[in-house]
């Protein structure tokens, strides 16, 4: 009864999935990807920073949910299958990125992230384009969302970026529409660090 005990623990660990609000970057490649199926690009974010796109996105969870849906194709090209990619270089994994076309899991993601990450440091925008940050210790998440019509069918579309905060002039890159990114600028010019000087403190000295 013991050993069976003892091997179903082990069966139950070794099947467990990896949560990506756990991670702390920078991880080394080799260990994140190993025996992972998946393709290899330039990230559209940045030339200098490869996306590894994952075959299954079920392979990792973001506090313990799922979000591998798709829109179904009614066209030759198709784009409407939810996506997860981890981003980096050819040594480490510096962040993630998730992609998704269908309008449950993106309203799902984004009180996910409401209810776990509270109060967002920035938070713009409508239904057309919504733009929402949060500002924690190592990592920012990035979250743009909106209307939009894939395959032919309207849904609402979101993009969530999550990165080690050390990428700061990336960031800049992903929120250039934003006053966000006047924020980061104006931190870099300044060597100041978010811990210190958040963009709460920011836009008050500007307002």
């Amino acid at each position: 009864m013991f050993l069976l005990l003892i091997m179903s623990l082990f069966i139950s660990c070794s099947t467990e999935k990896e949560d990506l609000a756990n991670t702390l970057f920078p991880l080394k490649k080799e260990k994140v990807l190993s025996g992972l199926d998946y393709t290899e690009k330039k990230s559209a974010l940045d030339e200098n920073l490869i996306a590894y796109q994952l075959k299954d996105m079920n392979t990792f969870s973001l506090y313990g949910q799922y979000f591998a849906n798709e829109i179904k194709s009614n066209s030759a090209t198709y784009a409407g299958k939810n996506y997860l990619e981890l981003l980096g270089d050819s040594n480490d994994i510096n962040g993630y990125k998730i992609h998704l076309y269908t309008r449950k899991d993106s309203e799902k993601l984004e009180k996910l992230l409401l209810r776990k990450l509270g109060k967002p440091a920035f938070d713009k925008g409508n239904e057309t384009e919504r733009n929402i940050i949060w500002e924690t210790s190592g990592k920012i998440y990035i979250l743009n969302n909106g209307n939009a019509e894939i395959q032919g069918e309207k849904t609402k579309e979101s993009d969530l970026l999550c990165l080690n905060t050390n990428f700061t002039t990336l960031i800049i890159n992903a929120t250039q529409t934003t006053k966000y990114s006047e924020y980061l600028k104006f931190r870099i010019k300044n060597n100041k660090k978010v811990e210190n000087y958040p963009y709460s403190v920011y836009n008050k000295e500007e307002n």
